[in-house]
């Protein structure tokens, strides 16, 4: 069984529909990213599996439960962490306070001590406030942040966007970690030869709908999906 399935998710905003029957899964220990142009209903998606946009219609289930129409923060709780798009750290709290604020002991092995180790420059910058913090390190706080609630699986949002290419190898490094680690990750991001190295299967949305899946090893093959569904 799958750990999340999404079945023919609907979402509008206000009169206009963002998502048209978006239907995928992710097994446990898998990744698997949703990849697409910019407006295509990527975050949408994402959105919508969290409880963040209330979706019109479909279901949503994790490890066989429903979780459709409950609020987020229930959601969050259940096992899903969600690293949005733009970081959302608290500009007014330490690093260390970011960590704590919503951490939620789920038995796992997600702790302040676990952080600090996967993230060494975390814990040099502590105490700093988190406006402070570089892109890089703002990102690897908010990667953080979600895992101290213990997800059964991670959730990206543009995973690199913006960050120097030192930075996004590190990230990639984590991530890579992680699904060994064996947490489940969906993951949103444009740098597709990244992309390959890491997941099991991949998306690709267009216009609200899923319009491939497959491999790394099929993305790779076809080079007519990269200018058909992935160009400017």
């Amino acid at each position: 069984m799958s750990l999340l399935e999404v079945h023919d998710l609907a979402t509008f905003y206000g009169p206009s529909q963002a998502l048209f029957g978006v239907s995928f899964d992710v097994g446990a220990d898998e990744c698997v990213t949703l990849i697409g142009r910019n407006g295509m209903g990527k975050t949408t998606t994402v959105n919508s599996t969290m409880g963040i946009v209330s979706r019109s219609s479909g279901e949503i289930r994790l490890a066989g439960e429903r979780i459709d129409g409950e609020p987020s923060h229930k959601i969050a709780r259940r096992g899903l962490a969600l690293v949005p798009e733009g970081r959302q750290v608290f500009p007014n709290l330490t690093a260390e306070e970011n960590l704590i604020a919503t951490a939620r002991g789920r038995g796992g092995r997600w702790d302040l001590d676990a952080i600090y180790a996967l993230f060494p420059e975390l814990k040099a910058r502590r105490t700093s406030m988190g406006n402070l913090l570089s892109g890089g390190e703002q990102q690897m706080l908010a990667i953080g942040r979600a895992l101290m609630t213990n997800p059964d699986l991670l959730i990206l949002d543009e995973a690199t966007e913006g960050l120097a290419p030192m930075v996004r190898t590190r990230i990639w490094e984590v991530l890579s970690n992680l699904r060994d680690a064996g947490i489940a990750i969906l993951v949103i991001d444009k740098n597709i030869q990244d992309l390959t190295r890491i997941a099991d299967r991949h998306l690709i949305i267009e216009k609200g709908r899923i319009a491939w899946s497959g491999t790394s090893a099929d993305l790779l093959a076809d080079p007519s999906l990269k200018e058909r569904y992935l160009g400017v």
